[in-house]
């Protein structure tokens, strides 16, 4: 007989999440903000990299539903060969709402400060690839989670990149 898990948890015991909005995406799969929620880990691929040199922003919400939140990974990795770690998200803002205010980011127009948001934490990624966690000293209750990439690990102006491959957000 099959093992059932819980609705909306992966067998990792992540959350299932979904992607309401992101400041910014490419058209080219290597870079697509939807990377973010798969299980593409891998080189030339499996990255969102938002050309600029920060902030970006993306939104995740768990389908409607609050739950709590005790610890985050995050999968630090470049696009492709030819990027370099310098181009990977160094801090990261970590915001979350737990009103239904975000659902209104739904134009180019809308920035993710457009609406209220409480500051979860900044964290401050180590500059190589792989998997970085961080425990929340206290969980908390979220209905949308707010990830801002602030800066990346110092590239040059002419080299507008900053990179994340994937997010799991866990209870």
């Amino acid at each position: 007989m099959a093992e059932h898990y819980p609705l909306g948890i992966r067998k990792d015991g992540s959350y299932y999440t979904r992607i309401e909005g992101a400041s910014h995406t490419e058209s080219d799969p290597c870079f697509w903000v939807g990377n973010l929620i798969d299980d593409d880990t891998e080189r030339n691929g499996g990255t969102w990299g938002a050309n600029t040199m920060g902030p970006a922003n993306v939104v995740l919400s768990f389908f409607g539903e609050e739950q709590e939140i005790g610890r985050i990974d995050l999968y630090k990795n470049v696009g492709e060969d030819i990027s370099v770690l310098e181009e990977l998200a160094k801090v990261i803002n970590i915001y979350f709402s737990t009103t239904d205010e975000p659902r209104k980011l739904k134009s180019e127009t809308q920035q993710a400060d457009d609406v209220p948001w409480q500051k979860l934490l900044t964290h401050e990624t180590q500059k190589s690839e792989g998997w970085e966690s961080i425990r929340l000293e206290q969980p908390v209750r979220a209905k949308y989670i707010r990830l801002e990439l602030a800066e990346n690990h110092g590239t040059p102006p002419d080299l507008p990149w900053i990179e994340l491959s994937e997010i799991k957000i866990y209870p």
